[in-house]
């Protein structure tokens, strides 16, 4: 995929005008009244691929990943989970907020016409793809596999400060509690928010990094840094309920045997937020999965440009080989 920078425009003002384009921002409001917030990339006549970021995520990252789409054939929709960027949060109830999600993508999906859709997910993000695949009325209509990065997951061979963490008291982390609080001491409270994830996109310091070009329709204006994380920090977060339901304080209204797609799990060997053996013990749990571990990988493997050409690939030959099974 090329590379672009996030570098001083022309026009001061002109970084903002692209942020403010439509396909950044869209917005469907659903029969409820509840509206969903989402960025559209890639191919818009390809196979629909849902994508939902981790904690710190939004849907403006994902313009890493429009060129490697249009090449697949791919139209990627970005969706902002409840509390974030433009979606309304998930009012108090005794349904979880997974589980919610679930009801809130099958309106989204209607609303825009998508029967079949392929379905990815990072860190945070997976629980909430897993709670779709769990539910056979939406399982159906995933085109598998299931492409998780870099999941989190909770168990013994997580860092002791997140084991830690557990035994904190509700109360405690909703009014105090930061993510990178909890994975300071492993050296990676700089990847959470804004300005450290332009950070991991615009450095490519191992040659895997890449920031691919954004929409062509916007032009080719580069976009400051800053103009992303003031756009991107002006917008909701729904931090606190990620940490409540990692850490198993919210339940996540699913067990892994429901699952009822193939997941393919794609995991760093350096993952020091979620370490290998966590992934491996996690990948054993689910009924139909398996492992790709990416050498070198860290948390963030989702920015890798051969991680996701590889992922987008699989989504177009499951795409090829469904057509073909129609029609013949």
């Amino acid at each position: 995929m090329p590379r672009t920078t996030l570098s001083p425009p022309t026009d001061p003002k002109a970084g903002q005008v692209v942020l403010a384009a439509e396909t950044f921002n869209r917005r469907v409001t659903l029969a409820s009244g509840r509206q969903v917030g989402y960025a559209e990339y890639g191919d818009p006549r390809g196979l629909p691929v849902l994508f939902l970021h981790g904690q710190g995520g939004h849907r403006y990252f994902s313009c890493v990943y429009n060129s490697v789409a249009h090449h697949h054939g791919l139209r990627l929709l970005c969706v902002d989970r409840p509390g974030y960027g433009l979606s309304d949060n998930v009012a108090s109830s005794a349904l979880p907020s997974p589980i919610a999600f679930v009801y809130i993508v099958d309106q989204l999906l209607a609303s825009l016409a998508i029967d079949r859709f392929g379905l990815m997910a990072h860190s945070v993000g997976c629980i909430y793809a897993l709670a779709l695949a769990a539910q056979p009325f939406m399982a159906a209509r995933v085109v598998q596999p299931l492409m998780l990065l870099a999941p989190w997951v909770n168990g013994p061979t997580m860092p002791s400060m997140v084991r830690l963490a557990t035994y904190c008291p509700t109360v405690a982390i909703t009014t105090s509690f930061k993510l990178d609080r909890l994975v300071s001491s492993s050296g990676l409270h700089h990847l959470w928010g804004p300005r450290g994830i332009l950070q991991v996109m615009v450095v490519n310091g191992d040659g895997h990094i890449v920031a691919a070009d954004l929409d062509p329709r916007l032009g080719s204006q580069p976009i400051q840094r800053r103009t992303f994380e003031r756009q991107i920090e002006s917008e909701p977060t729904n931090a606190v309920d990620d940490a409540l339901v990692c850490l198993g304080k919210r339940p996540s209204g699913f067990t892994l045997d429901q699952v009822c797609v193939h997941v393919c799990v794609v995991h760093g060997d350096h993952d020091r937020l979620v370490p290998l053996q966590a992934a491996r013990t996690f990948v054993a749990q689910l009924p139909h999965a398996n492992l790709d571990v990416v050498q070198g990988g860290t948390h963030v493997i989702h920015y890798r440009g051969d991680v996701i050409d590889r992922m987008f690939g699989a989504f177009a030959t499951a795409t090829a080989k469904t057509n073909a099974a129609r029609h013949s």
